[in-house]
C-alpha cells in the first residue's frame, strides 16, 4: 500500500479502536453497577425525603407518569410540583394529584428573567422546602419510575455512603421513528459517558439537604442557565464525589418524535456544556466530527475499492469500519432501560452521527439555547446575560 493508504487505513483502526474501547468499558461499567446495586440489600428508610419537579406545558400521558413519583414505597416521601404560573397548563393535572395524595403538593414559582426557569421553579421547591427534608430529590416531569425506586436510589446517601447520587433516562420511542430511535441510542451514549465521568446530567440527582445548602447552589442557579452541570461543578469544585446509579434509569417516553424535535433536544444537549463546561463540548465536538468524517471517508473508500480507485485493503478497511460501527452500538442498546428493536436500532444509527455532527457544527456559532420558547444568551459558566420571551 501507498503512504497516503496506510495512513487512512491507520486513522479508520485508530477511530474506531477509541469508540470500541469508550463503549466497551462504559458497557461494563453500566452493567456491573447494576449487578452490584441490585444484590445490595436496601437499607431501612430514615430520611425525611422530598421530590422537587418542575413542570411546564403537558407531555402525553402526563398524569400516570407524575403518579409515578406519588405511589413510591419510601414512607417518608413528599414531592412537591413547581409550575411558572397558574395559567400554565400542568395546573389542572397537578391540582388533580394534588387532591388525591396526601404528600403532593403545587407551588407557584413565577416568571424569571435572570436565570433559566427551570432554575427558578427549583429555586422556588428548596425554598419551599420543609424545615425537617433531609434529602432533596431533583427530577424532570418526562419520566415515569417504577414503585421501588426512590428507596434504591437514595440508599446510598441514606446509608452515609455518599453525599450525593444521580442518574440518567432511557427513551422509549412510541412508536420506534428513526428521530425517536436515534434519540434512544443518544441517551445510552450520554449513559456511558456519565458513568465513566460522574456527573448530572438530566434524569435525577438526590442530594443531601445540609450539603446542598453548604454549597450556596441556589445562589449559582439563580444566575445560571441550566441546572445539572452547573451543580456537577459546585461539586466538583468543593470536592465532593457524585455516585452514579445505573440501575434507577428512569424511563422517559417520546411520542411520535420528528427530526425536528429530535434536533431540538440535542441542541439544548450540546450548547449547555459549550457554556457551562467548554472542555467537555470542545472535546466532545472534535470525537464525534471524527467519527463522522470517518464514517463519511469509509463510504468514500469503498466506493473508490469498488471502481478500482483504491486497493481492496482500504477499500476492507472501510467496510469494517461502516459495519463495525453498528455492531458495536448493539452493546450501548444492552444499556438502555428500554426495548427498541435491533433492526430500527440499527437503521437510525447513521442518521443519529450525522444529526449530532450537524448540531455540534451549529454549535460553534451558536450564542442562544432555545428552551420552552425562550431565548437565553448565556456567558462563561453558564451565567444568563440576555433573556428573550414570548417566542412560541
Amino acid at each position: 500500500m501507498s503512504l497516503p493508504a496506510i495512513v487512512l487505513v491507520a486513522w479508520l483502526a485508530a477511530t474506531f479502536l477509541l469508540v470500541l474501547f469508550t463503549i466497551a468499558i462504559g458497557t461494563v461499567k453500566v452493567l456491573w453497577g447494576r449487578l452490584a446495586r441490585r444484590s445490595s440489600t436496601a437499607s431501612t428508610p430514615t430520611c425525611k425525603v422530598e421530590i422537587v419537579i418542575p413542570l411546564r406545558g403537558v407531555v402525553p400521558n402526563q398524569e400516570t407518569i407524575l403518579a409515578s413519583f406519588l405511589e413510591q414505597d419510601h414512607p417518608m416521601c413528599r414531592v412537591s410540583f413547581v409550575v411558572e404560573s397558574e395559567s400554565d397548563p400542568a395546573n389542572t393535572i397537578v391540582d388533580r394529584l394534588c387532591s388525591r395524595y396526601d404528600h403532593a403538593r403545587k407551588l407557584v414559582s413565577g416568571l424569571s428573567s435572570a436565570c433559566a426557569q427551570k432554575n427558578h421553579s427549583l429555586i422556588a421547591g428548596v425554598v419551599a422546602l420543609r424545615p425537617d427534608t433531609d434529602i432533596i430529590v431533583f427530577c424532570d416531569s418526562t419520566n415515569v419510575v417504577r414503585g421501588d425506586w426512590l428507596s434504591r436510589f437514595i440508599a446510598p446517601i441514606e446509608a452515609g455512603e455518599a453525599d450525593v447520587v444521580t442518574t440518567f433516562r432511557s427513551f422509549k420511542p412510541e412508536p420506534e421513528s428513526i428521530a425517536g430511535v436515534a434519540q434512544a441510542i443518544y441517551a445510552s451514549f450520554l449513559l456511558l459517558l456519565i458513568t465513566l465521568q460522574p456527573k448530572p446530567w438530566g434524569g435525577a440527582t438526590a442530594i443531601r439537604r445540609a450539603t446542598f445548602d453548604r454549597l450556596g447552589v441556589i445562589d449559582v442557579w439563580s444566575r445560571t442557565v441550566v441546572d445539572d452541570l452547573v451543580l456537577g461543578n459546585i461539586l466538583e469544585s468543593a470536592g465532593i464525589a457524585v455516585c452514579v446509579d445505573p440501575d434507577s434509569v428512569l424511563i422517559s417516553p417520546v411520542a411520535r418524535q420528528t427530526v425536528s424535535g429530535f434536533l431540538s433536544y440535542l441542541d439544548r444537549q450540546i450548547l449547555f456544556p459549550k457554556f457551562t463546561n467548554p472542555g467537555i463540548w470542545l472535546g466532545g465536538l472534535i470525537a464525534h466530527l471524527n467519527v463522522t468524517a470517518a464514517a463519511v471517508i469509509a463510504s468514500a473508500a469503498i466506493v473508490a475499492s469498488v471502481f478500482r480507485l483504491a486497493s481492496v485493503w482500504v477499500g476492507a478497511a472501510g467496510l469494517a469500519y461502516i459495519v463495525g460501527l453498528p455492531l458495536m452500538s448493539l452493546a450501548m442498546r444492552r444499556v438502555s432501560a428500554t426495548s427498541v428493536s435491533v433492526g430500527k436500532w440499527l437503521l437510525a444509527l447513521y442518521p443519529c452521527i450525522f444529526l449530532v455532527a450537524f448540531i455540534f457544527l451549529r454549535s460553534i456559532v451558536s450564542k442562544y439555547i432555545i428552551w420552552h420558547g425562550r431565548a437565553y444568551r448565556p456567558g462563561p459558566g453558564g451565567v444568563v446575560q440576555e433573556t428573550t420571551f414570548q417566542l412560541d
